[in-house]
């Protein structure tokens, strides 16, 4: 588009000089022929006004002597005078012509080899006639003529292309406007949902930068509002997931009892899909947070749940803010699946204690259970209690994604710690 644009003003450009320097050529041209048939005329003129006033002083028709004189003076030898005996001084155009031209009065024709003026003289009632003739050749008519339109095509050449860069110019004042929006377009299309562009350019242009950034504000957000609306329901099904988990084990019939736990873990694992999801997609700034001040504030959910089933729940964090590598979801993510991990494969009434660690950034989760079954929960869709097997992937995948790793602890229950990578900028960590 911008090549396009450019080749449009230049051929403007040529266009506008071919019919201003086109006229202008031939006005030169004009100029100069006129010139020199007026130089000719006045020359032819003079002469025959001389002779005229020789013929009033003397009173007598000018002979040989008073013309050559009369020619003499002027010093052309483009003059020719045609005396009333015959007698022709210098020379341009055939006698017969010049007497025949002459017929007719003072005229300016064309003849061979140019253009002549002719101008008679006559003398009183004795009828003799002198004819003056001054004749100017087709190089003369055109002199200076070739020079004018050198100047005046080098002139032309320079305007086309001086308006090259000019044209180019304008030409990206109009497609890096559109050039940008594509972009930022492409970009929100990609999922970045903070592209904006700087409205510029013509004013149409720049009213549709302004459109699409009113667009974009608001299609974010009914996204962050979807967001929110969901995240709000995933996490408001926790608690009664979790009450009819109690409900589920107080049946008396072992094998209703085990179909209703097996569903509400599904359940469950979907839940925690759904908040994953909806977690990520919030997580839009740096990749960090404070892992102790995000798990102490989630743990005052889970340990409300934990007393529903009898469970002592127990926070261990130190003064100090410990800053990871991951976003406060993440944290979330990983605290919420071991813990859910935990009220899901071992009995009511088992303790857990979640600790955090500075050095390095981690976070465990210990339960005084039978222990993990395999250290095949890790791999995805893998669980051996009957449920969904994504719970511990997401945990790995957070933990790797941030630097980090997942180890298993040594003890009598599970014991599993997840060691987080730092912030690029520690100062950055919320």
């Amino acid at each position: 588009m911008r090549r396009r644009l450019a080749w449009v003003f230049v051929a403007l450009a040529v266009m506008l000089a071919v019919g201003f320097l086109v006229p202008l050529g031939r006005s030169v041209s004009s100029q100069a022929r006129l010139r020199a048939i007026a130089g000719a005329q006045s020359d032819a003129r003079g002469v025959a006004t001389a002779l005229a006033a020789v013929a009033g002083s003397t009173g007598k028709v000018p002979g040989i002597t008073e013309a050559e004189f009369v020619l003499n003076s002027f010093g052309s030898p483009d003059l020719m005078v045609l005396l009333s005996d015959g007698t022709v001084l210098g020379s341009n155009i055939p006698v017969e012509q010049a007497l025949e031209l002459a017929g007719t009065g003072s005229v300016v024709a064309e003849v061979d080899g140019g253009t002549a003026a002719i101008v008679p003289v006559a003398f009183g009632g004795s009828g003799d006639l002198i004819v003056v003739t001054a004749f100017v050749d087709h190089d003369t008519l055109r002199e200076g003529v070739t020079t004018s339109w050198l100047i005046l095509g080098a002139l032309g050449l320079i305007v086309v292309i001086g308006s090259v860069p000019i044209a180019d110019r304008f030409a990206v004042t109009i497609t890096r406007p559109v050039r940008d929006l594509s972009d930022a377009a492409h970009r929100w299309a990609g999922g970045d949902l903070s592209a904006r562009v700087d409205p510029g350019g013509p004013p149409e242009v720049a009213e549709s930068g302004r459109a699409f950034n009113q667009l974009a504000e608001r299609l974010t957000d009914l996204l962050a509002a979807e967001r929110e609306r969901v995240a709000d329901l995933s996490h408001r099904l926790r608690t009664p997931l979790a009450a009819l988990r109690l409900q589920a084990e107080s049946a008396k019939d072992p094998d209703d009892r085990a179909a209703l736990i097996t569903d509400i873990v599904h359940m469950e694992g979907e839940v925690t899909a759904l908040i994953e999801d909806v977690r990520r997609s919030e997580a839009d700034g740096p990749a960090s947070s404070d892992l102790a001040e995000v798990a102490e504030a989630r743990m005052g959910f889970w340990q409300v749940v934990a007393a529903a089933q009898d469970r002592d729940a127990t926070m261990v964090r130190p003064d100090e803010p410990i800053p990871v590598g991951v976003t406060a979801a993440d944290v979330l993510a990983v605290l919420d699946n071991l813990v859910q991990n935990v009220l899901t494969h071992t009995e009511a009434g088992v303790a857990f204690t979640v600790s955090v660690a500075a050095d390095p950034p981690a976070l465990t989760v210990a339960d005084e259970g039978e222990g993990l079954a395999s250290t095949a929960a890790f791999s995805r869709g893998t669980s051996g209690g009957g449920s969904s097997g994504l719970g511990l992937d997401i945990v790995r995948q957070i933990a790797e994604g941030s630097g980090g790793s997942v180890k298993l602890g040594r003890g009598p229950g599970t014991s599993i710690k997840v060691l987080f990578g730092t912030p690029a900028d520690p100062e950055e960590a919320a």
